[in-house]
């Protein structure tokens, strides 16, 4: 555990409604460029939002994304958000092998900087698809360059979850260097870790419920890092085939969404994880020549 900051940050996973993990459903990479996008005005709209609060946010874009609609990565970094990745394809880490995943987060962040003209410091896996099962996400990440990570859920999670109890951002230290770490923000209730603060929890639940859990984290002196998809603002979106409790997950209260998202941005303090990176002096290595040459 390091010191940070006492900070909300709003992540957005930059994705379209087609991108919903694992399910028969879901359609296949090749199928991507023929399917209608909504991310485009689903995403903007997000933008607009945090422009009316003077917010600055995270956002982590597929490679994919940014690859087809390049001007909704030049469109954030002109309106001063941070450009991280989401890596390329969508896929689980755990169903990747070593090499694939680092072609995939690799492939991603060298694009993005391409395209937005800025180093991509950040990474968050698909579905927080890491734990203790699959560490070595972190070696390839460092290898790719990447300074920070965003993927570990230190709670249950579906397609995830790694309750090694660190909840405050952490520096992990492998062979390759040294990655920081930003965990999803969980709270205690009833002694075990529970998630308000994103994707199908923040529509969930009350927004008085998420606003005191929120001012409890930052007592505790730990960032609260709010995530959600371009998606989720949109109820009129296509839908996806999918069994009762995961549509219940993916659908539940869409029309929510935006009056919650701008009642905490009103409430609280945003920040960029790049910015916290630099409040918290935590040094930012320079590329190695291996890996700028990538």
């Amino acid at each position: 555990m390091i010191q940070s900051p006492n900070r909300c940050v709003l992540s957005i996973d930059v994705e379209d409604w087609f991108h919903i993990l694992d399910l028969p459903s879901t359609p296949d990479l090749a199928e991507w460029d023929h399917l209608p996008s909504r991310v485009e005005h689903n995403f903007i709209r997000l933008l607009d939002i945090a422009s009316d609060y003077n917010a600055h946010c995270t956002c982590f874009f597929l490679g994919w994304v940014g690859k087809r609609f390049p001007h909704l990565v030049k469109e954030a970094v002109k309106r001063g958000h941070e450009i991280a990745s989401h890596g390329w394809a969508h896929r689980l880490a755990y169903n990747l092998t070593a090499e694939e995943f680092y072609e995939d987060a690799a492939r991603s962040k060298y694009e993005l900087e391409d395209i937005s003209g800025h180093r991509v410091l950040g990474y968050r896996s698909a579905g927080f698809s890491l734990s203790n099962e699959n560490t070595w996400v972190f070696d390839q990440l460092l290898r790719a360059g990447y300074v920070y990570d965003s993927s570990v859920f230190p709670a249950h999670h579906s397609h995830g979850g790694w309750q090694n109890s660190e909840v405050s951002p952490y520096l992990v230290k492998r062979s390759e260097g040294t990655l920081l770490e930003f965990p999803m923000t969980t709270e205690r209730v009833f002694g075990k870790p529970m998630c308000f603060f994103g994707g199908g929890y923040l529509r969930f639940f009350p927004l008085a419920v998420i606003q005191s859990m929120t001012e409890g984290v930052l007592q505790h002196g730990r960032p609260v890092i709010f995530y959600i998809h371009p998606r989720e603002i949109d109820p009129g979106q296509p839908r996806l085939k999918m069994g009762h409790l995961r549509r219940f997950k993916s659908y539940v209260n869409l029309d929510s969404t935006e009056s919650k998202l701008r009642q905490l941005l009103e409430t609280f303090e945003f920040v960029t994880l790049e910015a916290l990176v630099a409040e918290m002096s935590t040094p930012v290595p320079q590329p190695t020549q291996m890996q700028a040459a990538v």
